[in-house]
């Protein structure tokens, strides 16, 4: 099952709002009354609600149930939706809205997409806006469609020691051995003509963002 969750509206195209109406989603926060404002009533909302005036928040509780979590929490509102999103049965995640704010809140959002039991539960999470879609390749082969629209892909590794291979790529890699912190794989394209290339990866996880120039 696949949902869509909502931080904010932050570097979103109000279209795929629309266009994913049929869509489950879930209001992270704001996000929750940003969907209500597009006529999409979310199947679930998480948060402490402070980013919403008094007059959004009880537009909020006429048309969802919602049982605010405190402000001094050890997770944050994304990462309580998210594990709300997994308990819900959800195996595919997307997120919107999570990008262009805060660093801190950037950073603890791509921590999400790189959890060890999402990962070994197979949970595919994705961090999606106007710009940039990111998410995990695990160990394995992956067949890789492109975005539309997003000309370039980077694969960063997570861990030292991350064999990868890239074929039918603009710029091809033979297996190559990945340090942590390395730049070797920023920033390569998609060939045209080529509309699934390869990726295989070896001994650990990478992250992989596809992305376009505004």
């Amino acid at each position: 099952m696949k949902v869509n969750l909502l931080c904010s509206m932050r570097h979103i195209n109000e279209h795929i709002l629309q266009a994913e109406k049929h869509i489950d989603w879930i209001g992270v926060d704001r996000g929750t009354i940003e969907l209500i404002k597009h006529d999409i009533k979310p199947v679930a909302a998480i948060g402490d609600f402070d980013s919403v005036s008094d007059e959004e928040y009880q537009q909020i509780i006429k048309h969802i149930d919602i049982d605010p979590v405190k402000k001094e929490k050890d997770d944050t509102d994304l990462a309580l939706a998210v594990n709300l999103a997994v308990e819900l049965g959800y195996e595919e995640i997307r997120i919107y809205g999570a990008t262009g704010g805060r660093l801190d809140h950037f950073m603890g959002a791509v921590q999400i997409l790189t959890k060890p039991e999402f990962l070994e539960d197979n949970i595919q999470i994705t961090l999606v806006d106007e710009q940039n879609e990111i998410t995990v390749l695990k160990a394995g082969n992956h067949r890789i469609s492109q975005v539309e629209g997003m000309k370039y892909v980077s694969f960063i590794p997570l861990s030292t020691n991350i064999r990868i291979k890239l074929e039918e790529f603009k710029y091809d890699l033979p297996f190559t051995t990945l340090a942590q912190g390395s730049t070797l794989t920023i920033s390569n394209e998609f060939k045209a003509g080529h509309e699934h290339p390869l990726v295989t990866v070896e001994l650990g996880n990478i992250l992989m963002v596809q992305s376009k120039d505004k």
